[in-house]
């Protein structure tokens, strides 16, 4: 399974999560990813630069619903909401 690295500026926190799967809606990409705590988390691809790929959390109440309702389509795993 795939592994991230997700540096939060804000904390200067740097989180490991494991990619569950990815999406695009409205030529958006979204990754499914979940942390060491088995703590699912949605995170929206913002910018791409060579091999640096560029995420953070979405914060859009209705743009997270929507990613959520594609994601729970797939039948490999529950997300809870």
């Amino acid at each position: 399974m795939e592994q991230i690295k997700f540096f939060d500026e804000t904390t200067g926190e740097e989180t490991l999560f494991e990619v569950l799967d990815e999406i695009v809606l409205e030529n958006k990409k979204y990754i499914l990813v979940v942390d060491q705590e088995d703590v699912a988390t949605i995170l929206k691809e913002v910018s791409e630069l060579d091999e640096d790929i560029t995420y953070q959390l979405l914060e859009d109440e209705n743009e997270f619903k929507k990613a959520a309702v594609e994601f729970m389509t797939n039948d490999d795993y529950d997300i809870e909401i």
